[in-house]
Formats: structure tokens, sequence, C-alpha cells
């Protein structure tokens, strides 16, 4: 589905709702959506704008249900994190202690190792 198609579909539906929810004729319902859709204001613009919020609200009710469900689980898993946090920090800062006994430039694996010149066996003049 294209996003004008999209756009028409929803034109339609809200203006079906119009009709049927906010008793508007067809055509005040068809004159009150084009108005909206081009930025103007008319006696029922107001109403298809109450209608795409009930429409949202419609929609994003089974989403707003599921995230109040994860809820819980949620602070659980942040409470759960938090303490792993506190009990990690000892470890974090043994580990950085013990990387301060050495230079900052030194690593823990030597020095790297230096290039050999590659030597070509010289060969006899002709």
């Amino acid at each position: 589905m294209t996003p004008e198609q999209a756009s028409a579909r929803a034109a339609l539906m809200l203006i079906g709702r119009l009709v049927r929810l906010r008793g508007l004729t067809v055509e005040e319902a068809v004159t009150a959506v084009a108005q909206r859709r081009r930025r103007e204001t008319g006696p029922h613009t107001d109403l298809v704008i109450a209608e795409a919020h009930a429409v949202m609200a419609e929609a994003l009710a089974p989403v707003r249900a599921m995230l109040e469900a994860f809820r819980p689980m949620a602070q659980a898993a942040t409470a759960a994190m938090a303490e792993l946090a506190r009990a990690m920090r000892p470890v974090a800062q043994q580990a950085t202690a013990a990387r301060r006994d050495r230079p900052a430039w030194a690593t823990p694996y030597g020095p790297p190792p230096r290039r050999r010149a590659k030597h070509t066996p010289r060969t006899m003049p002709r």
C-alpha cells in the first residue's frame, strides 16, 4: 500500500466515523476531512481531530495494556541489574587497580616484535 493509498483509506475511515458517530452528513464529513488535510479550519474540523485521536486511542489500547502488564517485570529487571552492578563494582575496582601497576604505555604482552630486514642472497657478478 502506497502512502497515498493509506492516506485515502484513513480519510474514508474518518468520514465513516464522523457520519456514524458524530451525526454529520456525508458531505459535511468529506468537507471537514478535506479542510483538515489542507490545514484549514471549518465548522467541523475539530470533530475530525477528535475522531483521529479516538481512532489512535483505540488502536493503541492493546499496546498500552501490554506495556502495563510488562511494567512489574521491567521494574524487577531494573532492580536486579542495579544489584548486579553494585555486586560487580568491587571486582571492577580491583581490576582497575591491578592495571595501574605498570605504565600506561606498557602492555602485558611485552614490546612489539622488531622488524627483521629481509636478506636476499647476493648473486655473483657474471
